[in-house]
């Protein structure tokens, strides 16, 4: 059996995906998206992560067409670490989503069953809880994808 390294996220563009043709030929499009907790800091500011996300070939094309700065989007794909060399020879590391979907949304995705904030809040999930966003995974997909 294989290991697994699968990562699905909606949320938010925070730019318009950019298409670059690699040296290799390969067209490549990059955009970033914002993704908010389902909580908020004791000052009730909202809380949210960022991720870079890389996208290959056809779906990159794709991408270059529907993702746009403000569009909510649902990402799969697979988490890769990089690492680069900045231009005063630091060695760097990023953490980027390599997508393998990539689909607009038009609302976001519904409440996931009736988890409460304080269970998504824990160190620690139960099996209900990843059932739970997997059954939200798939009703996201049932909205989107062809049929």
């Amino acid at each position: 059996m294989l290991d697994i390294n699968f990562i699905m996220v909606t949320g938010i563009s925070t730019k318009d995906a950019v298409l670059r043709k690699r040296p290799t030929g390969v067209v490549k499009a990059e955009f970033s998206i914002e993704v908010a907790r389902p909580f908020f800091k004791a000052d009730g500011e909202p809380i949210s992560d960022l991720f870079l996300v890389d996208v290959y070939g056809s779906l990159a094309e794709h991408c270059a067409q529907v993702v746009k700065q403000g569009s909510r989007v649902l990402v799969v794909g697979t988490l890769n670490k990089e690492s680069f060399v900045t231009r005063t020879g630091r060695r760097e590391h990023l953490t980027v989503i390599k997508a393998k979907f990539v689909a607009p949304l038009l609302e976001p995705v519904a409440q996931i069953g009736a988890l409460t904030t304080d269970e998504l809040r824990r160190d620690l999930w139960d099996t209900k809880i990843i059932s739970e966003y997997i059954s939200a995974l798939g009703s996201a997909l049932k909205k989107i994808a062809p049929r």
